[in-house]
């Protein structure tokens, strides 16, 4: 038995097998956590679904909290649990911080937010110490996707055709024969901007692409306006076709290009395919052509000798610098924004004298602060599309004109604008006049609500800052104050008198040249034309 004893001490066999017992133990503990945890994962992304449809849902139904329970009966939670559902308006705005752009409680809310909470009980992990249960949650944040498109711009009514030409063919670089009725025809047609785009991928060499992948390519300028014609309302095409034909033949020899993210934005269905298809965007023809013109002429500064082209003026030059072109807003949410942009535009004019006297000379500087349409509002009850709405606040900034002596950076959009000095508006010998004169338009706010007959009609409508009675230059001539250094026969020579009347006489012909390049660049003295050219109502998106 000794011996026995003594050889079963020695023996190292099985020696290990404590060893692996623990080590086993230890797996099998590690592998039930790994399993609890798994179904803790898995609980968690079931949850996150479950709430993301959920909001999906309240969004779009009048009654969210309603739609949001049934969302989440129909994925097995049950009811009630720990859900939370608040109502709130959200605010696309990137410049503020996504935590804060979500406001709970609302009179008009136009989204919802989620919070769903479950518990999830462990079998494994209790045993080596660890929690019998972890609470697991997720939040969404759905926005109604009530989409809308408008434009601000111009009516462009009194546009001069041979002033018109004259611009184009400076800005385009090559020759613009077109009628005053081709003008109109041109500011009455509408093309659809996504027709558009998808026409001009081919052209770019793209291929199932989006909407914003066109826009950041350019065009030549040639095959931008064949695409006008191709993408063009059919119901209101056929008289513009002319002038468009016209227009590419003339831009054909060119190798001008314009960029199109400067002319179009396709809003929130910009990462879209271009294969969606969905109701137009529409956009105006004329105010295309004129914004692709500034694009296209490189710098932002245009100088135009006009020569004897306005009857009633010896000669006429304008300089204008512009910020960005004409633009429509693309399918926006409430709170987006469109805005036109700041010009100064600079008219000298050489206007005919009395028999025995000098010509005049009239230095006209506009300023123009931008106009701004904010989204308001969009209604489209699912059950009655032609009772739709939206809203726009409009608001057009002040304008000023004026009458004075031109400092070299009088066009410099950076420089801020002074106070005008004393222009010298006749010299003869022995004899001078100056004046100055300044006109301020005062700021103004309007909302305008635009029905489903506007929306299909695409019906302008105008915000004005101020009504201008009779003409702009009657009432910039009005406050003129002139000043007559020199020979003056009380009786015999009335300066003053002779030249007041010269510049009222020629007040229509410059009333005529100043609305025609303004309606051209895409503004409106004083106000501010807005149309909203879509909807695209009845969807949600997640946001947070």
């Amino acid at each position: 038995m000794r011996a026995r004893l003594g050889r079963l001490r020695a023996d190292e066999a099985g020696a290990l097998l404590p060893l692996v017992a623990l080590v086993l133990a230890m797996l099998c503990g590690f592998a039930g956590l790994g399993v609890d945890l798994g179904l803790v994962y898995l609980e968690k992304r079931r949850i996150q679904s479950a709430v993301d449809l959920a909001a999906l849902a309240a969004a779009r139904a009048s009654d969210g909290a309603a739609a949001a329970t049934r969302a989440l009966v129909d994925n097995g939670y049950r009811i009630p649990d720990d859900v939370t559902v608040v109502p709130g308006t959200y605010v696309a705005d990137r410049t503020i911080p996504p935590a804060r752009r979500f406001t709970p409680g609302s009179s008009t809310p136009n989204a919802v937010r989620i919070h769903l909470a479950n518990t999830v009980r462990t079998a494994f992990t209790r045993i080596v110490g660890g929690p019998a249960s972890f609470v697991v949650s997720g939040d969404a944040t759905a926005r109604r996707a009530e989409l809308a498109s408008f434009g601000i711009g111009s009516r462009l009514v009194g546009l001069d055709a041979g002033i018109a030409n004259a611009l184009l063919s400076r800005l385009l670089g090559t020759t613009v024969s077109l009628s005053l009725m081709d003008y109109r025809a041109l500011a009455g047609l509408r093309v659809d901007a996504l027709s558009f785009l998808r026409g001009a991928a081919p052209r770019l060499g793209l291929q199932a692409v989006t909407f914003d992948d066109v826009l950041a390519g350019s065009l030549r300028l040639s095959d931008f306006v064949a695409l006008l014609g191709q993408a063009a309302d059919p119901a209101g095409g056929s008289g513009a076709r002319p002038a468009l034909n016209a227009l590419t033949a003339a831009l054909s020899g060119t190798g001008t290009s314009v960029r199109l993210a400067g002319l179009l934005n396709a809003g929130e269905i910009g990462s879209t395919p271009l294969a969606q298809t969905g109701e137009a965007l529409w956009v105006n023809a004329l105010d295309m052509i004129g914004g692709a013109a500034f694009l296209a002429s490189g710098g932002r500064q245009v100088g135009l000798d006009l020569g004897t082209a306005v009857p009633g003026l010896l000669r006429a030059t304008v300089s204008l610098r512009t910020g960005d072109a004409w633009r429509t807003s693309g399918f926006t949410g409430i709170g987006g924004s469109l805005s036109t942009a700041q010009q100064r535009i600079l008219v000298e004019l050489s206007i005919p004298g009395p028999v025995g006297l000098v010509d005049l000379s009239l230095p006209i500087m506009i300023e123009l602060a931008p106009a701004r349409a904010v989204l308001r509002s969009v209604v489209c009850p699912w059950n009655a599309s032609g009772e739709r709405t939206a809203t726009l606040d409009v608001s057009t900034g002040i304008a000023a004109l004026s009458i004075g002596a031109v400092p070299t950076n009088a066009l410099d959009l950076g420089s801020p604008r002074g106070a005008p000095a004393p222009a010298t508006i006749l010299r003869a010998p022995l004899l001078s006049v100056t004046g100055v004169s300044s006109v301020q338009l005062g700021a103004s706010t309007r909302s305008l609500t635009f029905t489903d007959d506007d929306i299909r009609a695409g019906r302008v409508r105008t915000v004005s800052t101020t009504t201008l009675v009779s003409s702009a230059t009657a009432s910039l001539l009005a406050n003129l104050d002139l000043q007559v250094n020199g020979l003056s026969l009380p009786g015999v020579i009335d300066p003053k008198g002779l030249v007041t009347g010269i510049l009222g006489a020629a007040a229509g012909p410059i009333d005529s040249l100043l609305f025609s390049i303004l309606g051209l660049a895409g503004v409106k003295l004083g106000a501010a034309d807005v149309a909203v050219t879509g909807t695209r109502c009845g969807g949600a998106v997640l946001v947070q």
